[in-house]
């Protein structure tokens, strides 16, 4: 078996190694990381400049978004106890059920 890589023949082929790049001469022209991170920090004037209608508006987004999640929660809720209120009235029922018929047998006699 062969330790050597397949040849590529594709495009990429033509780009420079690593160590090619890092070898060349230092680019002093291009910015450190820390005069980027600068530059792209928004000042306090733009953070404030947001119009009072884009405000508004996602003010009321966020209204209609917590009423449609609170909306959805109560009627799950609601949902569930319904159901168990339902299966109370029925387990309730089943217990007095003898007792109704045996009384209106007695009454009808």
């Amino acid at each position: 078996m062969s330790n050597y890589l397949p040849i590529r023949t594709d495009p990429l082929d033509n780009l420079p190694l690593l160590t090619e790049v890092v070898g060349g001469e230092p680019l002093d022209d291009l910015p450190t990381l820390t005069e980027v991170i600068a530059e792209a920090a928004p000042s306090p004037v733009q953070a404030e400049s947001i119009s009072e209608e884009t405000l508004r508006r996602l003010s009321e987004r966020l209204e209609e978004q917590l009423e449609e999640l609170l909306a959805r929660k109560l009627r799950q809720r609601l949902e569930d106890l319904q159901q168990q209120a339902i299966a109370e009235a029925v387990a309730e029922l089943k217990t007095e059920l003898p007792q109704l018929l045996r009384d209106a047998l007695n009454a009808s006699r």
